[in-house]
């Protein structure tokens, strides 16, 4: 009930600042400011989360990060409307925390990458609906359409987080963490999760896997441009575009079904190196796509899905993997602080070079598909060292 909603308007986000009169850098401070502001609400989200419990803090933060800026969404047609959208969702950063750690605590390891790729296959299979969202959008416009769906979402969104805080049970660690957080002061928190993250040095193989999950991050962020390049540049239709996300969908149906269990013997990290081969692939062949060509687009499409998704699904394994099970929250928390604190400039730095030159700012994310490669290599090799 959250995909049906969320898949839809975070795809179509960019297209939808850019119809209501935002420019390619406004659009990039939006981003820019949503992870500044992420990055506060990251320091205070193991504190929050050990404090009030992983399924309290997921409601609440669920309430404030999704419910009231799908509102304000329906109605925003200035920069000061996003940026206050901007700053209510990236309380987003502590239902991430507290909602992975609900959903992961109590599975057995072996089956962690499972249990992530099903959330994935759920999230990515809801694109299918976008193509139903396309046709109202060809034929009335895409702001009139997206305003309504905003608000249609905030009201699902709503009952979905109410009816997950129903069924749902507080973890064994979360119920422990209650406790020993329970007696501190908020600042005593927060001070114990820096404390985590300085510590951090102190696991071992645990900062090279940081290094990957911060620069795959900053990619994510370059990419808020794709879908303004697909149709400002390549010249694709709204229609056209909406069979973006039904790809995206396909392909992870796919991975999930034929290669997630195919790959569960192969060590996480092993995988990542192939996946990462696959994304820089289809990172080059995005500055080959032919302009108006929807069949090699959505081949394009596919080709980065298929190394989206793998990425998601083994570099969270790998990294809960290497989490210590005493103060997984504060160093999982601790990892994500640091992947937004590096990655703040990396919107605004985007809608600056796709203003000046789209095509730029897809060569300079495959050149950083380079770089996830090789330590995506480096976590390989220090995989085998360690079984060795």
């Amino acid at each position: 009930m959250w995909a049906v909603f969320g898949v839809v308007v975070l795809y179509y986000a960019p297209l939808y600042m850019r119809e209501v009169g935002l420019t390619s850098p406004q659009i990039g401070w939006v981003g820019s400011i949503t992870l500044a502001c992420s990055f506060v609400f990251q320091v205070l989200a193991a504190p929050v989360t050990n404090r009030l419990g992983r399924k309290r803090a997921t409601l609440l933060a669920d309430l404030i990060s999704w419910t009231l800026p799908m509102f304000v969404w329906a109605v925003a047609r200035s920069f000061e409307a996003f940026v206050l959208a901007a700053v209510l969702n990236a309380v987003v950063r502590i239902a991430s925390v507290s909602w992975s750690l609900l959903t992961i605590e109590d599975v057995e390891q072996s089956q962690r990458a499972r249990v992530l790729g099903i959330l994935n296959l759920i999230v990515a299979g809801c694109g299918l609906l976008t193509p139903l969202i396309g046709l109202p959008m060809s034929r009335y416009g895409v702001v009139p359409t997206m305003s309504v769906f905003y608000a249609l979402g905030g009201v699902g969104m709503t009952v979905m987080f109410l009816w997950r805080n129903a069924i749902t049970q507080e973890t064994q660690v979360g119920q422990a963490a209650i406790q020993e957080h329970r007696e501190l002061h908020p600042w005593q928190s927060v001070s114990l999760t820096l404390r985590q993250v300085l510590a951090m040095r102190q696991h071992p193989g645990l900062p090279a896997v940081v290094a990957f999950y911060t620069l795959s991050v900053f990619l994510e962020q370059l990419g808020l441009f794709q879908i303004l390049f697909y149709r400002e540049a390549l010249g694709f239709s709204v229609g056209a575009l909406s069979w973006v996300p039904v790809a995206t969908a396909a392909v992870t149906a796919l991975m999930y079904g034929l290669v997630l269990r195919r790959l569960a013997g192969v060590p996480a990290e092993r995988t990542l190196v192939g996946t990462r081969v696959l994304g820089l692939v289809g990172a080059a062949l995005v500055l080959l796509i032919p302009a108006g060509n929807l069949a090699v687009l959505l081949g394009v499409v596919c080709v980065l899905s298929a190394a989206t998704f793998l990425t998601q699904t083994y570099r969270d394994a790998v990294l809960f993997g290497r989490l210590p099970q005493r103060g997984g929250a504060d160093l999982y928390s601790g990892v994500q602080l640091l992947s937004l604190l590096l990655s703040i400039p990396a919107a605004g730095l985007g809608g600056l070079l796709y203003h000046g030159q789209p095509r730029v700012l897809f060569e300079v994310i495959a050149l950083l598909n380079v770089g996830l490669l090789l330590l995506a290599m480096g976590l390989a090799r220090t995989r085998t060292a360690t079984a060795g």
